[in-house]
């Protein structure tokens, strides 16, 4: 399966800014808003959008967009074209509007602009790699399958595809997050030890991955869960208790709320498949 990007980038419209109604004669479009929110109109019905909200737009669909909100809107796009059957089959099942999920769409967008950005070698082959492999999840995503997938490192690829760059603040967060995820601990209680204001760290943390500081703590706990679930044979109660969880239905809980599969289906999946044959 091949596709071609024909543009990507990121944009950020003030409010009131946007793009009149226009189409694509050749092109396919993706969209995802990443802060603040704007309207999209696709044939004359209006979606709402706002931070995580993914749009898709086929070739030759009237559309248009405008910035909503008082601090405007920011978004990923990339356009492209494809003329292959099978991709096809994988574009008719992805819907006009829905949701990222743990950031695995902007993970792969980000590093789609970043390449065409900076035009390393194979940069095309790389980003048509990368699109495909977002048009699959986003079919995945909007199909609901069963078994979601993730990247071996989505936390550090969300850093590494931020435009603010590497952090030395985050990297002492994350050297405290690891060493005590065993157990409960306060925002403050790690600005302290980091020794930063506890409102600074929330800033610094909210600028470079686009996440609360509470929701970056505790998606680097479901990281770690999904390493100790695919590389260990730890039970799950070992798993969460080792996570800081008091015991396996509060550690259930917390695994479906971020992967949208409980946790013992996942680990029977991933553990007890001995081979695929394609």
């Amino acid at each position: 399966m091949y596709v071609r990007i024909t543009s990507s980038g990121r944009f950020y419209y003030k409010q009131g800014e946007g793009k009149a109604e226009h189409y694509h004669v050749s092109d396919y479009q993706v969209q995802l808003v990443y802060a603040g929110t704007a309207t999209n109109w696709f044939d004359g019905k209006a979606y709402a959008l706002e931070a995580g909200d993914i749009v898709f737009c086929k070739q030759g669909r009237r559309h248009a967009f405008q910035a909503t909100s008082k601090e405007g809107v920011k978004m990923l796009e990339v356009k492209f074209a494809a003329s292959d059957p099978h991709v096809d089959e994988v574009l008719l099942g992805i819907e006009t509007k829905f949701r990222d999920r743990e950031n695995q769409i902007y993970s792969l967008l980000s590093r789609i602009v970043l390449e065409g950005q900076r035009k390393a070698l194979h940069y095309r082959a790389m980003s048509s790699a990368l699109l495909m492999e977002c048009l699959l999840s986003m079919n995945r995503l909007c199909l609901e399958h069963s078994l979601p997938i993730y990247e071996s490192s989505p936390i550090h690829q969300l850093r590494e595809s931020s435009l603010s760059g590497k952090s030395e603040l985050l990297n002492m967060v994350d050297k405290y997050i690891d060493a005590h995820l065993d157990h409960s601990f306060s925002v403050h209680e790690m600005a302290q030890s980091c020794g930063y204001n506890q409102d600074y760290l929330y800033r610094v943390i909210k600028k470079q991955t686009g996440l609360s500081a509470i929701k970056y703590i505790n998606l680097m706990k479901f990281e770690k869960a999904l390493f100790l679930i695919q590389n260990t044979e730890q039970t799950l109660s070992e798993i969460g208790f080792s996570l800081g969880f008091e015991n396996l239905q509060y550690f259930s809980r917390f695994f479906k709320q971020h992967g949208g599969i409980a946790p013992s289906e996942y680990i029977s999946k991933v553990r007890l498949t001995t081979r695929t044959d394609y």
